[in-house]
């Protein structure tokens, strides 16, 4: 592969962000939905045609939790969900200007439009309520409420006949992937109301998830937990059993559900096949499960290695996706009759050649277990002189994986060694590895942190003297726990509206996360000297090296203060350290201008840290 040249930041600006792809409900037009900086558009086109945007100035994001499930599809209508909380209607093929059909009323999410067109079914939160709620497609009347009690809901799906739905809930102290549960229930009425509700799989330990009528309505299907990894399961709706028809064995069926409208399965229009995801140690790949057989083939993916967002056609067996490798940057690919199609501007072609195939590392931890990374190498053939900057994922119930990464395009393009670690904790390695972050949070990811770039100058892939960690959200946490823990060792950190203090961000953090530090770090009432110890801005006199702090001022996951306070005190300390404060920005940044500011202030700053 030529080497790469410098890879601008206004060049990964540019570059589409795809997030959401279904076809339409008549099986013509594929429709999309992408971020422009601040704003959601959604589009439309034939599978060969030009994208047109049909959401005119609204803007397309769903506003439950972190967002998702955009847009739902019926015939040549689409509904899609604005951040101001209301619905839309538009027409895919007249372009009309988008109709308001529902009030502002609190956020909403993931709209599922009716067989019949004529009712869309939502998850909505209002305040500190969630719930499920009907409105008539026309706009005409008022939103009604259709299921509540529970704490949360996500992926609502309609029955083909119209006269039952299927959807997931869950409750506090829980996360979706620990206890979610699926339920099924007859509705109908002039003003469709639920019936009946029913209890069909899910508990503690074995959380139920993305449920999907068949197309010939016999039966629901839906994935569920099952010891380290994951099963898809039938439920025959008149008998009332269940089968299994994919055993988990190695590879999860899922994702961690951060996000409204995730989906990895799609029934195909005939019922009787099921096209389905498997996630495996940061890869993807995709199977097709024959069901009078019970067998299970792989499809060709090509170069591919990331897949999410899958969606079958109503009328044949074409498949879309959003897929990813380390050298392909997120795009839409469609599989007609078994062969893959995708294209890229010229654009994302140069940048996707920038990066090569990134190695896998497995290392030893400091229990003896194994912990994962993949390091993207740089233009520097001589590793033992090559700066390093280990990248921390999110979540934490997260992973990186082998999709296209803008900063390893970024870092690698400027000589530096680019390494993604997956610590104890990371998802797509078993259920067994992701709990080993129970309680141990800000212990075993800061361990692996210093174990991988250990393992890394072991391997004569690093210099010892010019290595940086950097992570943002809980990886940003993670950063300021790894300074702390082992000063010296790593020449620059750069956090990125990261949690600094685990006593206020337990006690006032958003609705979603709101028990999630039960897990992490213990029962606050128990457990509260261990939140004092394994708080940054109780420990700020560890750090010794160079950081710089990132955040939005309207940041709703993790307090602004936070960071401000972590500047201060480092300041007061002597200790060397930036600080920049973007104006409507949240929990990461959108704007390209501030994108640009802050990828110019981490090259300063690691030129002048990592000399």
């Amino acid at each position: 592969m030529t080497k790469p040249q410098l890879v601008s930041i206004q060049t990964l600006n540019e570059l589409p962000r795809v997030n959401e792809v279904r076809f339409s409900g008549d099986g013509r037009h594929l429709l999309y939905s992408a971020s422009e900086g601040s704003q959601g558009v959604l589009y439309a086109r034939t599978q060969t045609g030009k994208p047109i945007g049909i959401s005119a100035d609204q803007n397309v994001r769903g506003g439950i939790g972190y967002g998702g499930g955009e847009f739902g599809v019926y015939k040549d209508m689409a509904i899609f969900a604005d951040r101001t909380g209301s619905l839309y209607k538009t027409n895919i093929l007249r372009h009309a200007h988008p109709v308001h059909i529902s009030p502002a009323w609190g956020s909403c999410g993931s709209p599922m439009i009716s067989p019949n067109g004529q009712w869309v079914l939502y998850v909505f939160q209002d305040g500190e309520r969630d719930g499920l709620a009907v409105t008539r497609s026309t706009g005409i009347g008022w939103p009604s409420q259709l299921a509540m009690g529970a704490d949360f809901y996500m992926q609502p799906c309609w029955h083909p006949a119209g006269e039952q739905i299927a959807w997931v809930e869950w409750d506090h102290p829980h996360m979706p992937w620990e206890a979610s549960r699926v339920k099924w229930g007859e509705v109908g009425g002039m003003q469709v109301k639920l019936f009946e509700e029913n209890w069909v799989a899910g508990d503690m330990g074995r959380s139920a998830s993305q449920p999907c009528f068949s197309p010939d309505g016999k039966w629901l299907s839906y994935l569920i937990r099952d010891g380290d990894w994951d099963n898809l399961v039938l439920f025959n709706l008149k008998r009332r059993t269940h089968k299994v028809l994919v055993h988990g064995d190695g590879f999860h069926l899922r994702l961690p559900e951060w996000l409204q409208g995730m989906r990895s399965y799609a029934w195909l229009h005939h019922s009787q096949g099921i096209i389905y995801t498997r996630y495996s140690k940061g890869r993807a790949s995709l199977w097709r499960l024959e069901i009078p057989r019970g067998k299970s083939a792989p499809i060709d993916t090509g170069d591919i290695q990331w897949i999410t967002q899958l969606d079958s056609s109503p009328v044949n067996e074409d498949l879309v996706f959003l897929g990813s490798s380390p050298h392909i940057p997120k795009t839409i690919c469609v599989i007609q009759e078994g062969k893959l199609k995708y294209s890229q501007s010229r654009l994302e072609s140069e940048v996707g050649r920038t990066v090569d195939e990134p190695q896998e590392i497995t290392f030893q931890t400091a229990d003896g277990q194994k912990s994962f990374a993949f390091l993207y190498n740089s233009q520097n053939q001589d590793t033992r002189k090559t700066p390093l900057v280990i990248h921390i994922h999110g979540g934490p119930t997260s992973a990186s994986s082998l999709s296209f990464s803008s900063d390893a395009a970024w870092f690698t393009s400027r000589g530096y060694a680019y390494a993604q670690l997956n610590y104890r904790g990371s998802s797509g390695f078993g259920y067994s590895f992701q709990e080993s972050l129970r309680h141990q949070w800000g212990i075993v990811d800061a361990e692996d942190t210093y174990f991988l770039a250990r393992h890394l100058i072991d391997e004569a892939l690093a210099d010892p003297n010019r290595i940086a960690v950097m992570g943002s959200s809980a990886g940003g946490y993670t950063v300021l726990r790894a300074l702390i823990g082992y000063p010296g060792f790593f020449k620059a950190g750069i956090c990125s509206y990261g949690v600094s203090d685990l006593l206020a961000d337990a006690q006032n953090t958003h609705k979603f996360e709101r028990y999630y530090h039960q897990f992490l770090t213990g029962d606050l009432s128990k457990n509260r000297k261990r939140f004092i110890e394994r708080s940054p801005i109780n420990q700020i006199d560890c750090i010794k090296d160079p950081v710089a702090l990132f955040h939005g001022d309207s940041d709703k996951v993790v307090a602004v203060d936070q960071t401000i306070e972590i500047y201060e005190k480092l300041k007061s300390n002597q200790t060397p350290c930036i600080l920049r404060i973007y104006e409507g920005e949240g929990h990461g940044f959108r704007e390209p201008e501030n994108v640009t500011d802050y990828y110019n202030r981490i090259e300063s700053f690691l030129k002048k840290y990592l000399k």
